[in-house]
């Protein structure tokens, strides 16, 4: 009660600021000025209460399968070294862990791959929430600043100064708008708040588990150089897989930086120690940077009534496989290896569309391989058939192995548009789309900027 009070003796002040401030048409009749803003009604473009799109139980399912396993293995290795085995034998069981340790890594980091785009999909949501409820704090302090200029007229007051009896009727009409207008624009800030609220809880929530399961990948990591550690035998097994898949990625790099310099121009770097690593992530300061100055620049052209074309970067990159979330293989170092984007899997001939506007700056029809293969087949730089756009200030995403490219280089692409579709074209073990977004060229976490 004292709220609703309080909050009543508010509007009446207000109403009166509002004719005070001549929120009447210039006869006093007939036409009513409902808000001095209409900034501080609920936009139509406000940021939704989206429903996650992330299965969890995709990954949960696949590491409790690998967890069963690996108790099964425990126990052959126990029982080997309270028993009677030989050495050969031993060590085949703890290749076996090996393998089984290493299953679960992959599956952990797809995990947090998946996390990480939750993480950048709430934190745009709780942002644009943020502004919408910032904005409407500064128009509501707006109309309060009106109040006061106007000064202390009271509800009676206006209505008595009223020339006549439908003056009467028609300043109640104003005065019953104007405060059923304030109460709208007070509960739908109210309404905001608390969905900003929630929504920095789930953020919180969801960087927690973020932490967990990267605890749990260097858990796992230590095991394995333990176990890699545990013999002669291990070492050599060590390094001939690092050598193994060391000469497929310099094998598959060769192929980009020689394709016709076509690619060359386009990616930089070459990618498997930890030096690498450290360029990505600062390749990735410099792209967030770069994203809030040009996010800025966009939002401060619609504030000044602007109209952004469809064909214009806005710099918000989405999901480019609506309807698949799940990602078999994210970005980062795989003993020995690098891998430079994200494995999206789904059905050969899936759409997949533009993650932002842009033009079409690259790519490639040629490869016929469209299957799954233990090596690359030489085509579009091991990529397969692909497409490359720019979306300008330095932005490229790369949209890799797809059954058939859909555009032409040239072509202006909205977000959203279809580019091509999914397949398992050049360096491709199966029908996935592999896609990277990259930084003058550099290599940067897609998860970390696209948002669903």
């Amino acid at each position: 009660m004292k709220k609703m009070t309080a909050m009543k003796k508010t509007l009446a002040c207000l109403c009166a600021a509002c004719i005070a401030a001549g929120a009447f048409s210039a006869s006093g009749r007939g036409e009513v000025c409902v808000s001095a803003d209409e900034n501080t009604s609920e936009s139509e473009g406000s940021a939704e209460e989206a429903g996650s799109q992330f299965d969890t139980s995709v990954y949960t399912d696949k590491l409790q399968e690998i967890a069963d396993e690996q108790a099964k293995i425990e126990k052959e290795i126990a029982d080997a070294n309270s028993g009677v085995m030989d050495e050969t034998e031993k060590q085949k069981l703890i290749i076996k862990k090996i393998d089984n340790i290493n299953q679960k890594a992959d599956v952990i980091n797809a995990y947090m791959t998946q996390l990480e785009m939750e993480i950048s999909t709430e934190r745009e949501q709780a942002q644009q929430l943020k502004n919408e409820v910032d904005e409407g704090i500064a128009a509501y302090k707006k109309r309060l600043r009106a109040m006061y200029i106007a000064g202390d007229i009271s509800y009676t007051e206006v209505l008595l100064n009223a020339g006549d009896f439908f003056d009467v009727l028609m300043r109640s009409e104003l005065l019953k708008r104007v405060a059923d207008h304030d109460a709208k624009t007070l509960d739908g800030l109210v309404a905001k708040k608390a969905k900003y609220d929630q929504k920095a809880a789930e953020l919180e929530k969801e960087q927690a588990d973020y932490d967990e399961q990267a605890a749990e990948l260097e858990k796992e990591r230590a095991e394995l150089a333990e176990l890699y550690n545990s013999s002669k035998e291990m070492k050599d097994l060590l390094k001939e897989r690092q050598e193994q898949l060391a000469e497929k990625q310099q094998n598959f790099e060769n192929e980009i930086y020689s394709y016709e310099g076509i690619l060359s121009d386009l990616l930089k770097g070459t990618y498997g120690s930890s030096d690498d690593e450290v360029q990505r992530l600062q390749t990735e300061v410099q792209a967030v940077q770069k994203l809030t100055e040009l996010r800025g620049a966009i939002s401060e052209r619609t504030k000044n009534g602007e109209t952004i074309p469809d064909t214009e970067c806005k710099y918000n990159f989405k999901w480019p496989v609506p309807g698949n979330y799940y990602v078999s293989s994210g970005v980062g170092a795989r003993w020995g290896a690098y891998h430079t984007g994200l494995d999206i899997p789904g059905d050969g001939g899936t759409r997949v569309n533009a993650s932002e506007a842009g033009t079409v700056v690259r790519m490639n029809n040629s490869c016929t391989h469209n299957y799954g293969k233990d090596g690359s087949c030489g085509c579009g730089g091991g990529y397969g058939n692909f497409v490359v756009i720019d979306h300008g200030n330095g932005f490229l995403t790369l949209y890799g192995h797809l059954t058939q490219a859909t555009v032409e280089v040239g072509d202006k692409v909205k977000q959203g548009d279809q580019i091509g579709l999914m397949g398992s074209t050049g360096y491709s073990t199966g029908t996935h789309l592999h896609f990277e977004l990259r930084y003058e060229g550099y290599v940067t976490n897609p998860a970390s900027f696209v948002s669903y």
